[in-house]
């Protein structure tokens, strides 16, 4: 099986639109579970416009309800549609607004409790990869998040020197990222957790990409907006 996570981010979709484009590139009948996180607007709209559509939501709140302005709580996601399955937890670009190891352990908890499935963001950024302290800034993303028995859906590294920059990492760097997070899973004996790739993919980079027997899917951002771009992605997974 593999796997192919768009996320939508800040924009609004036609998603009736972005479906037909989709569904009229994709030719092969391939073994792909296809997932998209929509803003929390559009998770309804697409639920009812795509009644088969797998969701993610992007972010959640630690907290279950309160004065928290402007946030999600897990107990209102699972209550938003029974399509949202799962949601993106430690993204780079939360991560940057302040979400500590800590806090993103606790979003997984929230939303364990609620049955949705956590979808784990690590990576590192340039100044740290070219220190060459990759490994130990990964383990230290990893070891504060396997606790208490907590285990996400999938992992998904995302190297931040990459997302957006239109510009992905090379095969030996995400080679060398997904076997320090592989042995770290074989160490502790962890369960085969499915370890994805985000950061700058596109149909014209994702056959190199997936080269890698270690990877069983991506996670797209920009190249997920096009439905048509996405299908192509889709085929050459």
């Amino acid at each position: 099986m593999k796997y192919l996570i768009a996320n939508w981010k800040m924009n609004s979709i036609d998603i009736e639109e972005w479906q037909n484009r989709f569904n009229k590139t994709l030719k092969l009948n391939k073994d792909i579970e296809i997932i998209v996180c929509p803003n929390y607007l559009d998770i309804i709209k697409c639920s009812q416009q795509a009644p088969n559509l797998i969701m993610a939501a992007q972010d959640v709140s630690i907290h279950d309800d309160g004065p928290f302005t402007g946030q999600i709580s897990a107990h209102q996601l699972s209550r938003s549609s029974e399509q949202l399955k799962y949601c993106l937890v430690g993204h780079s670009e939360v991560r940057f607004k302040g979400d500590s190891n800590s806090t993103v352990k606790k979003k997984s908890q929230k939303l364990e409790g609620c049955n949705i499935n956590s979808i784990l963001c690590v990576g590192e950024d340039e100044s740290i990869l070219n220190k060459g302290e990759r490994e130990k800034f990964l383990l230290n993303q990893l070891d504060s998040y396997f606790q208490d028995g907590l285990c996400p859906k999938f992992i998904a590294y995302e190297p931040i020197w990459a997302i957006g920059t239109g510009i992905p990492a090379d095969k030996k760097n995400i080679d060398d990222a997904l076997k320090i997070i592989s042995i770290f899973l074989k160490e502790k004996k962890l369960k085969k957790i499915p370890l994805l790739y985000g950061g700058s993919v596109s149909s014209k980079n994702v056959e190199e990409i997936m080269s890698s027997n270690i990877l069983s899917g991506c996670l797209v951002g920009n190249a997920s907006l096009d439905g048509e771009e996405f299908a192509r992605i889709a085929e050459k997974l």
